[in-house]
């Protein structure tokens, strides 16, 4: 039961009296000037229990009632907005405390997108389970195998909507040589073959992505292949600089290829090179890190002259060597090592005979030449290129230009008929010192 702050104290009891619950009026007050708008009143039943009468609510309309579920709905909302943006921050750091601690296992900074802007990140790779593999390989069958290297044999597979070369490692994995692959499969650059994913049960499995039109040895020495233009070839060159100089200057740390030859430049099929097998020689230091010597590593015929002495070295100079030794044979498409009945001769050692004639080398740069190639080049480009190769393939490691270097010369070659003599580079010293990388 409510009273008004009008009712009289009569008509107080007689309301009370009519009340189906027979309460008893026991507090009677006389409003002169009415009630307070929140004053309570007693009531008592006939047991003598109270029953209290709580405040009017005279005053609340409809617009106040709105704006308080107004009010209240967007203060829902808001903290709705507050505990999503909590939790999708606390989700990034989460990530990018396990990204840094991958990183922190190998004692090594993450790669770093360098200046090249064909250079990208590539957050994660994909672990595979050995079975998906020997399914995809058909048991590692000889039917899928595509090739095989001082590291292990290549498998042609299909994994997972696309094409694949699995190559099927000489080693096993530890704890330090899957920290170290980690760090690998952060690395992506358009010049550098793919690497999609790996396995790690037992022995260590790397799953690349698959390069359409092989390798560039297959491309230059097998008679039954269309050849490759001289523009086509300039361009190889180039792409596969600008793979070996991110390798160089972009990636923290630094690798070094240290196998550098025309069976680790793969080709697609817009014939874009793509230096594969990279950083593999790491993998095996780490996989050997019982042992603290650097070894010897390399192909015969690409190896640098130093090694002869006893000198392993770990500079990136021993890639440019073997970067003028493949410039070399996209001039003349001959190997590395030519095998000419009894004699043995490297092919640095026959343009350095060219090289060595008193005369314009031109012509002797010109019989040396694809002979498939007929009159479809610029000698002067040739001849330039050969002068580069040169560069690359001096004996002391510190008159070799840096890949920097190259990829600079390699874009003037490409881009230009101007007159350039890289002879002139040397006689200016702070061009002297770009080239040999100080």
């Amino acid at each position: 039961m409510a009273l008004s702050s009008h009712d009289s104290s009569q008509q107080s009891t007689e309301l009370c009296n009519q009340s189906l619950c027979s309460c008893a009026f026991i507090y009677l007050i006389t409003l002169e000037s009415g009630l307070p708008q929140f004053s309570s009143f007693h009531f008592t039943d006939q047991n003598g229990s109270y029953l209290p009468l709580h405040p009017s609510t005279v005053g609340l309309g409809t617009v106040a009632i709105t704006g308080i579920s107004v009010g209240v709905l967007a203060a829902l909302l808001l903290l709705l907005f507050f505990v999503y943006i909590k939790y999708y921050l606390k989700k990034k750091n989460k990530k990018t405390w396990e990204k840094n601690l991958i990183l922190d296992d190998s004692k090594m900074k993450s790669a770093q997108i360098g200046t090249n802007i064909a250079s990208i990140m590539v957050e994660k790779s994909e672990e595979f389970s050995y079975k998906e593999l020997s399914i995809a390989t058909n048991n590692f069958s000889m039917a899928n195998k595509i090739g095989e290297g001082g590291f292990g044999e290549v498998f042609y597979a299909e994994l997972r909507g696309q094409k694949a070369a699995i190559k099927k490692m000489k080693m096993k994995a530890s704890k330090e040589f899957c920290a170290e692959l980690k760090v690998l499969t952060l690395v992506h650059h358009l010049n550098l073959v793919g690497l999609i994913g790996y396995c790690v049960e037992g022995f260590l499995f790397l799953v690349y992505e698959y390069i359409d039109n092989g390798n560039l040895s297959q491309n230059l020495h097998d008679s039954e292949r269309e050849p490759l233009s001289w523009s086509t070839r300039m361009q190889i060159a180039l792409d596969s600089a600008r793979g070996l100089e991110y390798i160089h200057e972009h990636t923290v740390p630094v690798y070094i290829h240290r196998d550098i030859k025309s069976e680790n430049i793969l080709l697609d099929k817009s014939f874009c090179a793509k230096v594969a097998d990279f950083g593999l020689s790491k993998l095996a230091d780490v996989g050997n890190s019982t042992s603290s010597t650097i070894v010897a590593e390399g192909t015969f015929g690409y190896m640098p002259p130093e090694y002869a002495c006893g000198s392993v070295s770990s500079s990136p100079k021993v890639d440019v060597y073997a970067f003028g030794v493949v410039l070399y044979e996209l001039i003349s498409a001959k190997a590395a090592v030519i095998n000419d009945g009894p004699q043995v001769t490297g092919l640095v050692a026959v343009f350095d005979e060219v090289f060595g004639y008193d005369q314009d080398p031109t012509e002797g740069i010109k019989n040396l030449v694809d002979p498939r190639l007929g009159d479809n080049y610029s000698i002067d480009s040739v001849c330039k290129m050969a002068q580069l190769a040169k560069a690359c393939t001096m004996r002391d490691p510190q008159l070799r230009p840096s890949m920097r270097s190259i990829v600079v010369a390699l874009m003037t070659l490409t881009s230009t008929t101007e007159d350039w003599n890289i002879s002139s580079f040397y006689e200016n010293p702070a061009f002297l010192n770009l080239m040999s990388g100080k």
